[in-house]
């Protein structure tokens, strides 16, 4: 097996060099002791009746990743269309749609109600890990990054909707902001206005989750998140929205070192890895959940971005030593 490095280590060889990191839905999962954010766990709380045709396809293709399910469907949709079953090809459009909504319906459903019910210990923990980084890009659509900075990374990182008044409720994305936290994917905090300017949903009733619910209730407003299947189709999405497009970018233009932590490099993220090879990041290094287990995977997944970044030193850590939220004596 490949040797790892150790944590400490990799923090110290790049101690002259600026730090970035990326996390996945590996940076959430490690919160909670129950997996409330498992795939699993979404598809338990994902509002689908148990009888709904959307559910044999999961149990078809023996998955609970909602987006291979959602490639499958529009697949399905661009086949039913070429042999003219208008139909049927809508219905399964519809159904790919009404997946992507379960999937918000999902989160929220396993979200914690508040920032308060994420241990102050845990926020903290999660606070002094990302001071070692410079940028943080995530592909995450909860909400445990904009609460940790909000509790303690605030000193260190800042999301780039500080600018203006408040109006309604919303604050702006404004790239004149300082902006160090990127959320690649969208977020649930997060919604277009008619001018297809990001705007970030602040509290101003009980509690951020019901705000977001009276937003997509009463103002019929659904949060911004990339949930497409296929990278092609993200990517797409992604250029459709210049506040996703101005974070691509910056992951785009990174200098130094890359963390990433959470994340299987899987196909359907394509996009990110053609984002970092274009960048001038001279190492990159992965936490490996269990690599005991994932490590030789996740080497053979990183071969194409090996192959193309001969310049670029891959290493990997056990994501164990990371601690992110102090959970670890």
């Amino acid at each position: 097996m490949c040797e790892l490095i150790s944590y400490g280590d990799a923090l110290a060889e790049t101690r002259a060099e600026v730090r970035h990191v990326l996390i996945g839905n590996g940076f959430s999962r490690a919160q909670s002791e129950d997996d409330r954010f498992a795939y699993s766990s979404l598809l338990e709380k994902s509002g689908l009746p148990d009888d709904h045709p959307i559910r044999n396809v999961f149990q078809q293709l023996n998955t609970v990743d909602f987006e291979a399910v959602v490639r499958a469907l529009e697949h399905a949709a661009l086949v039913e269309g070429a042999y003219g079953e208008d139909e049927r090809a809508r219905a399964l459009g519809a159904d790919a749609t009404q997946l992507r909504e379960a999937l918000i319906h999902a989160v929220r459903e396993v979200h914690p109600g508040i920032r308060f019910d994420v241990p102050e210990q845990q926020q903290t923990a999660c606070a002094e890990f990302l001071s070692n980084y410079s940028k943080v890009f995530t592909l995450n659509y909860d909400l445990l990054l904009y609460w940790v900075v909000l509790h303690g990374a605030r000193d260190h990182h800042s999301d780039g909707f500080g600018l203006g008044e408040a109006n309604g409720g919303f604050r702006k994305f404004s790239e004149d902001a300082h902006c160090s936290v990127y959320f690649l994917h969208g977020a649930l905090h997060l919604f277009l206005d008619q001018q297809q300017d990001t705007e970030k949903r602040i509290v101003t009733g009980a509690t951020i989750i019901d705000d977001i619910t009276d937003t997509i209730r009463t103002g019929q407003r659904l949060p911004l998140f990339v949930a497409e299947g296929t990278s092609g189709q993200k990517q797409r999405k992604i250029n459709s929205v210049p506040y996703l497009r101005y974070c691509y970018d910056q992951l785009g233009e990174l200098e130094g070192s890359l963390f990433v932590l959470g994340h299987s490099a899987d196909e359907n993220d394509r996009h990110v890895y053609s984002a970092i090879e274009n960048s001038d990041v001279e190492r990159l290094y992965f936490f490996v959940h269990e690599p005991e287990d994932n490590l030789a995977t996740i080497r053979e997944k990183l071969a194409v971005f090996r192959e193309r970044n001969r310049n670029v030193a891959v290493q990997y850590i056990d994501a164990a030593e990371a601690n992110v939220w102090g959970r670890q004596a």
